[in-house]
């Protein structure tokens, strides 16, 4: 199933085994996740830990599984 996911908005997903969540050690972790966008930049995407605090640094849009379509939304599969 696919899901839309605008910037500002937290989902709780399932990590894939990019090479930053594998650095991380969060591949296949189920994680809250929050599409970042600054300033014009290319959004980013910040892990939460359990606690709600941000993990690590904003990661690219891929490396959490995240794509755009032909319309340029951002997406993930569930």
């Amino acid at each position: 199933m696919i899901v839309y996911v605008a910037p500002g908005e937290t989902r709780s997903v399932v990590l894939p085994y990019s090479e930053v969540c594998m650095y991380l050690r969060v591949a296949g972790r189920r994680m809250r996740c929050e599409i970042q966008e600054r300033d014009g930049r290319l959004p980013a995407v910040q892990l939460f830990d359990d606690d709600g605090r941000p993990f690590s640094f904003p990661i690219t849009l891929g490396e959490a599984g995240f794509h755009r379509d032909n319309h340029g939304r951002i997406y993930t599969e569930t």
